[in-house]
């Protein structure tokens, strides 16, 4: 059933826990902010036991992650088992701002994998930035928040459908739930070519998403389709945006700190079920 969250539940971390299958989670964004805590939140909660896959552009911030996770134990890492049932921690570089780059990076994932159990969607940038067209003519903010997020979910529903984990696989897209609005949604400029500004895009992305993940919830009901919002949450993306935002950052730091999370305090603030 679709939902929208304003906030995480709180996850309870149990680090006795083991898991009866090994469960395949993908994390595209996964280097930095909110992405990097729920990645290294899941590890540390299944105890590394699990078949990790960190989709993004930095594989320095990936390694960096994939080193802290705990190590999983021997019974776990049979080396005589397959490779899905192996606890492989690993990093697969893709620029998803490119939709022929999320094809392939499916299409690889197809012909690797056996199921998905975790699709955890972060990937981003300000959406305080200018347009920037890609070379497909696509919006970076608009490709990465939500044209590139739709492209992966169905390209991998097949290996989503095959989970085996209770309750089926789960989705997240991380953005902004519940923050759209259906009137100003332009229908003969859906991709903001025409009009662009900064409101309308974060409207218009916020609004597709909600949608999206209401649609897939109903034609896949055994998939739970979640799109999230964490809040303010400080993280390397406000001091790359604009020079105004980021000087507004640091000017108001103190006020600012108090009413958001570090990504570090996020980190327990994900929503996954245990499987089966």
């Amino acid at each position: 059933m679709p939902h929208s969250e304003s906030s995480f539940s709180l996850l309870s971390h149990n680090r006795d826990y083991t898991m009866a299958h090994i469960p395949v989670a993908i994390f595209v964004g996964g280097t930095s902010g909110i992405g990097r805590g729920m990645v290294e939140a899941f590890a540390h909660h299944v105890n590394g036991n699990t078949h990790i896959i960190i989709i993004g552009r930095n594989q320095a911030a990936a390694n960096e992650s994939i080193r802290s996770f705990p190590k999983p134990t021997e019974s776990k890492a049979d080396s005589t088992s397959p490779d899905n049932d192996l606890p492989i921690h690993e990093f697969i570089s893709s620029d998803f701002s490119l939709i022929s780059n999320v094809h392939e990076t499916a299409n690889t994932l197809l012909n690797r994998l056996k199921k998905v159990d975790y699709l955890v969607l972060t990937p981003g940038v300000s959406l305080f930035a200018r347009r920037k067209e890609t070379e497909e003519g696509l919006d970076e903010k608009m490709a990465l928040s939500y044209y590139s997020r739709w492209t992966f979910i169905r390209d991998l529903l097949p290996l989503l459908r095959k989970s085996d984990i209770r309750g089926g696989a789960r989705v997240y897209s991380v953005l902004s739930a519940g923050r759209g609005d259906l009137g100003t949604i332009q229908v003969d400029d859906l991709d903001l070519k025409k009009r662009h500004t900064i409101e309308r895009c974060r409207l218009a992305v916020s609004t597709y998403t909600d949608l999206m993940m209401q649609k897939l919830a109903r034609e896949e009901p055994r998939i739970s389709f979640s799109h999230a919002f964490p809040g303010l949450v400080r993280s390397p993306m406000i001091t790359s945006s604009r020079w105004w935002l980021t000087a507004a950052y640091y000017l108001f730091y103190p006020f600012f700190a108090f009413f958001s999370q570090t990504p570090e305090v996020n980190w327990t603030l994900v929503s996954f079920q245990p499987p089966s």
